[in-house]
């Protein structure tokens, strides 16, 4: 395959060259290759990757060494900059800035690459995943690892299908094809690449293999998605067809497909080929000097791999054999498996920490992680909740990371991606002004990266914002913008949880409280630790009148998210689940945590003023929604109605409207009963 050639400077002498796709090193301006440490890995990385002139010193040390003190980390940090000049990367230092100096690098020539075609071996090359086997030592740096990977996978797509083009307009047929291969195996749902195969095994005067070719992406597509394919692909197969038909895509004929096995006789062991999931668990890392935690530490992953086998499309590797590798990247390699489980497990002072982790080894993604921690004393029961919870999130990570490859991962433009985040923290003060802003920066995002999915479904958040707060005057015209950016959302990653969560709680807004708790439904079951999807499905709950199953949403969604931005949302969630339980005394006490965590919270104001109704506190009611004395804002009859009309069913707006009676508070001639 073709490489990085290295550059010369203005005096003519040979540079060296930053090689961080694959596995990170230097290659020196004697063309030697020396291999990077992990620690000066990520922070060549973390440098190379600066969307500005640097980064600032505290923030490099607190990213790469988040276990040591300031003043330890930042004294590591020197050490690692000097390592770094020894090997040839030159580093800048401006005051409290520092920054890679000019240095080629094959990040930089990838971003060329998905510009502007290169030749098919360079573009080959260049598609190996971003620090490949690298681990991130803490949850910052590891999201951006994560993004960067994501990021520079988008960069290789774009290389290969430019090289794989270019090389079928010179002739090069060969070569156009093994691009357009390793391009599929990026991202074998992306209908895409299966077009540019097909197109080109036509060009080559093999339609049968290029019909082939659309028949298996009828059924990665059936089988990964549960759709069909876009009308491009169909009218593309129609083409080549010869006839105007569409080819069937129930077996692939022709070509290079694969043969169908024969049955096997019941009972018979089944083939490796057969196993369409597969995943090794790495023993737990942990402190070599004591025996006591080796034994500790295999058990943990012993119990894992076995619960894992319980799976019957689960490939797992053995414990023998996986006992061997310390390395993801290596197992993954060497053991022929996609997924890999690693763990830490820290003994100290009495208290024991346990943490896991699910890579994908093929497209470099950190797909999930939990950590627990308690005293030592409790270890077995720690060790029995984190098996249970890792095999039930393994199970569900990963069956969704091999849907996820056909999503559209985070873009190549960081610009969009951190306008995404800078919406997500204005819309979480929930404030009119701040909800504005967060839809300024999600429409702006969505402007630089039209394929990325999640400022769709921000915009489609700050509808739900302006319907729950009673911003949005118009609420049929409100939900029917929200249902509007959250379909697009959805028809660009139908897997992300915050794309469903909103789809579905807009569905439900819009009475559709079937439709709402399917979709609720299908991301709770893909991702279970995902506090606010139980939320949602506890506010749907409260919309079909059932108050029991919403009191066991939202206890699961504190449960996973006890420091939520929307903690006061989830208690106000539980206080009205409780109320509608006749739990008073529950709801109350719920209400009033609501309250002390975010003072003008609307809901807990209300329930607390029905709970004060029904319990003959009648005055102290009409104080709290007056806003007498200060203690709270109150709230106003126009607004109080409304919010009975939009969230509560027909029996729940009814007892509200009998407590409200009671304080003097009737409902307005068109108010429903």
């Amino acid at each position: 395959m073709g490489t990085m050639q290295n550059a010369r400077d203005d005096s003519g002498s040979t540079m060296p060259v930053l090689l961080l796709l694959g596995n990170a090193r230097i290659r020196t301006a004697a063309d030697e290759s020396v291999p990077l440490t992990e620690k000066l890995a990520l922070l060549a990385g973390y440098l190379a990757t600066s969307t500005t002139r640097g980064r600032r010193r505290g923030q490099i040390a607190e990213q790469l060494w988040p276990d040591r003190g300031e003043e330890q980390a930042r004294g590591s940090l020197r050490n690692a900059l000097s390592r770094l000049r020894a090997i040839g990367i030159g580093v800048s230092t401006d005051g409290d800035v520092v920054a890679l100096a000019h240095l080629p690098t094959d990040i930089a020539q990838l971003a060329e690459a998905a510009l502007a075609p290169v030749d098919v071996d360079t573009a080959m090359a260049l598609s190996s995943p971003f620090l490949d086997g690298i681990e991130a030592p803490g949850s910052e740096i590891h999201d951006w690892l994560v993004f960067e990977r994501a990021r520079h996978r988008t960069l290789a797509q774009r290389a290969l299908a430019l090289a794989s083009q270019a090389a079928s307009e010179r002739g090069e047929k060969a070569e156009a094809l093994a691009a357009a291969s390793l391009l599929l195996t990026l991202d074998p749902c992306r209908e895409r690449s299966h077009r540019l195969l097909m197109r080109l095994h036509a060009a080559a005067g093999d339609r049968a293999a290029a019909l082939t070719q659309f028949r298996a992406c009828c059924e990665i597509l059936k089988v990964e998605l549960g759709v069909t394919p876009s009308e491009g692909t169909l009218a593309l197969a129609r083409e080549l067809s010869g006839d105007g038909s569409i080819p069937s895509s129930s077996a692939p004929r022709g070509g290079s497909a694969a043969p169908v096995p024969a049955a096997r006789p019941s009972g018979a062991a089944r083939p490796a080929w057969e196993f369409r999931l597969s995943v090794a668990v790495l023993p737990f890392v942990h402190d070599e000097g004591d025996p006591d935690q080796r034994f500790l530490a295999e058990g943990i992953a012993d119990d894992i791999t076995t619960e894992l086998t319980r799976h019957r499309d689960f490939l797992v590797i053995a414990r023998p054999s996986s006992l061997r590798f310390t390395l993801p990247a290596e197992a993954a390699r060497d053991l022929g498996v996609r997924y890999v489980v690693t763990g830490t497990l820290r003994v100290g002072a009495g208290k024991v920490s346990l943490s896991a982790g699910l890579v994908d080894e093929v497209s470099g993604r950190h797909l999930w992680a939990v950590r627990h921690e308690g005293v030592m004393d409790d270890f077995f029961v720690l060790r029995d909740r984190i098996v249970a919870e890792l095999t039930t999130g393994l199970d569900a990570e990963i069956r969704l990371a091999e849907r996820e490859r056909a999503a559209s991962g985070p873009p190549a433009d960081l610009g969009a991606w951190e306008l995404f985040h800078r919406g997500m923290w204005h819309a979480y003060h929930f404030e009119a002004g701040d909800i504005a802003r967060a839809e300024a920066c999600f429409s702006r995002a969505s402007a630089l990266a039209p394929e990325f999915a999640l400022p769709h479904a921000g915009l489609a958040y700050a509808a739900v914002l302006r319907i729950a707060l009673l911003m949005e005057l118009d609420t049929q015209a409100g939900v029917t913008r929200g249902i509007a950016h959250a379909s697009r959302a959805f028809e660009l990653d139908p897997s992300s949880p915050f794309v469903l969560v909103m789809l579905g709680r807009l569905r439900v807004l819009a009475g559709d409280i079937g439709g709402g708790f399917d979709l609720l439904s299908r991301a709770r079951d893909r991702h279970p630790s995902y506090a606010h999807v139980h939320y949602c499905l506890a506010l749907s709950h409260h919309a079909a009148g059932e108050p029991a199953l919403a009191l066991e949403a939202v206890d699961m969604a504190l449960r996973l998210s006890p420091r939520d931005p929307l903690l006061p949302m989830f208690l106000t969630a539980r206080a009205a689940s409780c109320y509608f339980m006749n739990r008073l005394e529950e709801a109350e006490r719920g209400a009033r945590e609501a309250l002390a965590v975010k003072r003008g919270e609307a809901w807990a104001l209300m329930v607390l003023a029905l709970v004060l109704a029904e319990t003959g506190r009648c005055d102290e009611a009409r104080d709290l929604l007056s806003g007498s004395g200060g203690a709270t804002p109150g709230l106003q009859p126009a607004t109080i109605w409304p919010m009975i009309a939009r969230a509560l069913p027909a029996g729940g707006r009814a007892r509200a409207t009998r407590a409200l009676a009671l304080i003097g508070l009737p409902p307005p001639d068109d108010q429903p009963a």
